[in-house]
């Protein structure tokens, strides 16, 4: 049976690098007591995909890792297994049965972000029009949006555009999702309340052609690429892939 689970990454686990997270869900599996189908050789370990690795710092509310056990067990039954090896920061939101041969990493095609804006003192105002202008200016009503991509090797040029999906400035930041998921924003040295702005985006995540919020920011509202001109903070939301009609839908809703 294989399977797709959906989970969060928040609080102190948002430290956790991915190497790391794997380690850790391959001993939470262990413990669950699931009949785990593993690999072959001297060293055994839980077969595990993940769909795309998050950058340390950042939390989640959308991660997927597939998994594959021996014989068919209700979904419900494993995600209380899994749940009751799970610590503070990472919760299974759902689970459900895997019928596409493919692993989440090669359906991946979108993922959606909240960032924000940091700051160290409440008497500090955002000007949420002037944020709303950048991006109509810059994305809703432009033809191109071209930067230069660096990666170890090379550098090359690419109009980020047709990479953008979606993207629109919310006036105030969803305060539930603060509470739950940043619950530790005051010890980060930074004030965040449900007045301050927000930019919701939905990006393309494909393998070849991977967005990520820091280069869009980046490219909107620094104008001089320098790399402290602001600090951001950054909630993954959802990944995506497509269904039969070619529209982007959450891993866990085709698995």
């Amino acid at each position: 049976m294989d399977i797709r689970v959906k989970f969060t990454k928040f609080g102190p686990v948002k430290y956790v690098g991915h190497l790391d997270l794997m380690r850790y869900f391959q001993k939470a599996l262990r413990r669950s007591g699931l009949p785990l189908t593993f690999t072959k050789g001297f060293s055994p370990h839980p077969v595990l995909s993940f769909a795309s690795p998050l950058g340390v710092g950042i939390t989640s509310e959308g991660e997927y890792m597939d998994f594959s056990i021996e014989f068919a067990l209700p979904v419900d039954e494993i995600q209380q297994k899994l749940s009751s090896q799970m610590a503070y920061g990472v919760e299974i939101r759902s689970v459900t049965e895997r019928h596409d041969s493919r692993k989440a990493m090669a359906e991946l095609m979108g993922a959606s972000y909240l960032v924000y804006f940091k700051k160290i003192s409440d008497d500090f105002t955002f000007d949420t029009s002037a944020i709303k202008s950048v991006i109509d200016s810059k994305v809703k009503k432009a033809s191109s949006l071209v930067v230069t991509k660096k990666t170890k090797k090379s550098e090359r040029e690419v109009d980020l555009l047709p990479l953008i999906y979606d993207i629109d400035v919310y006036d105030r930041f969803p305060a539930e999702k603060r509470d739950h998921y940043i619950p530790d924003w005051k010890d980060n040295g930074f004030l965040l309340s449900e007045n301050d702005p927000a930019i919701y985006m939905k990006v393309c995540a494909k393998s070849s052609d991977n967005l990520k919020p820091e280069l869009l920011m980046n490219s909107l509202f620094n104008e001089n690429d320098t790399e402290d001109l602001f600090t951001i903070g950054i909630h993954r939301l959802d990944m995506f892939t497509t269904n039969e009609a070619g529209k982007l839908v959450p891993l866990g809703e085709k698995a």
